[in-house]
């Protein structure tokens, strides 16, 4: 399933449910449609960012992925992979073809600031095209108004830099 949000600006589809399964069937619908400039992005949050950054790895043809403090993209232990994912994300890294942004709290345990590293030096050695930002004071879902760890004003440059992101990679050329 997906929805479609558009800007005026750019008139991009912006997959923001996403099941790596049909995620290149819903990616070439987006690009049909009448109004679309035939980019397509993806966003995720927590479990979403991390199918976020499956995104990244496994369909070759999107335009821009942000990944919004995924977890388990890092698994230091093997045996917490289920048989339906026996591959850590990390590990199909060399696989991404579009730019990532990454935005992250500093004081969420998963992904944890260690994971943060390790994701940004695979990326890093790997020659990928990303955008990684660290939010000190903050932990896990800090754009979510209606939790504790809710914090406005990292969560406002966040979006600033989702928009940036999405505006850069996702305008009509």
């Amino acid at each position: 399933m997906c929805r479609r949000v558009f800007s005026p600006q750019y008139q991009a589809a912006v997959l923001l449910i996403f099941n790596a399964s049909t995620g290149g069937g819903a990616a070439a619908f987006l690009r049909a449609q009448s109004h679309s400039n035939s980019k397509v992005g993806v966003i995720g949050f927590c479990s979403g960012g991390r199918q976020a950054y499956l995104a990244a790895c496994r369909i070759a043809n999107l335009d821009a992925v942000v990944d919004c403090w995924g977890g388990s993209v890092v698994v230091g232990d093997p045996s917490k992979l289920p048989s339906t994912q026996p591959v850590a994300p990390i590990e199909l890294t060399e696989r991404i073809r579009c730019p990532l942004l990454g935005l992250f709290g500093s004081e969420d345990t998963n992904p944890s600031p260690d994971d943060v590293n390790r994701t940004e030096a695979a990326l890093k050695r790997l020659g990928k095209s990303y955008e990684f930002h660290r939010y000190e004071g903050a932990g896990h879902a800090f754009f979510a108004w209606y939790r504790p760890n809710y914090r406005p004003e990292q969560a406002q440059d966040g979006w600033k830099k989702v928009f940036a992101f999405f505006e850069k990679y996702l305008t009509a050329s």
